[in-house]
């Protein structure tokens, strides 16, 4: 088949946003009022959003081939043999993880939600390469 699948989720921007709006409206309010303690407080949001800005922050995803599902592929990468995958399940054991891997030996694994695609795309992918998504509600 030699097709392979990459899933990339980049860090979002939110958190800058927010917190930019959040220094602009206690500016703002500090010229308004003339309240030192809010200036200060404006400049003190300013300083940590510019270090969320330049700070590095990985790309999530998995990587999938003919031969290996590869979690956390730009973070921390951990291939699993596609053949030692007997399912994959659709849970709901904590807020960190929505899919868990049922191994051929009876043992599973939780995989963090924000490295899998959506479950639609996730059962797609796997089925072209032999492996059930069970439990998709």
């Amino acid at each position: 088949m030699n097709d392979v699948y990459e899933y990339r989720r980049a860090p979002n921007r939110w958190v800058v946003w927010l917190s930019a709006a959040a220094v602009i409206l206690l500016i703002v309010a500090a010229s308004l009022t003339g309240s030192d303690e809010l200036a200060l407080l404006g400049w003190a949001g300013g300083a940590l959003t510019l270090f969320w800005m330049m700070a590095p922050k990985r790309v999530a995803g998995i990587r999938v081939d003919d031969d290996y599902l590869v979690l956390s592929a730009w973070r921390n990468p951990r291939p699993i043999r596609l053949d030692d995958i007997a399912y994959m399940r659709v849970t709901e054991a904590s807020a960190e993880t929505d899919i868990a891997i049922v191994y051929k030996d009876g043992s599973e694994e939780g995989t963090f939600i924000g490295d899998m695609p959506d479950i639609e795309t996730l059962v797609e992918v796997m089925a072209k390469r032999g492996i059930a998504v069970r439990d998709v509600y």
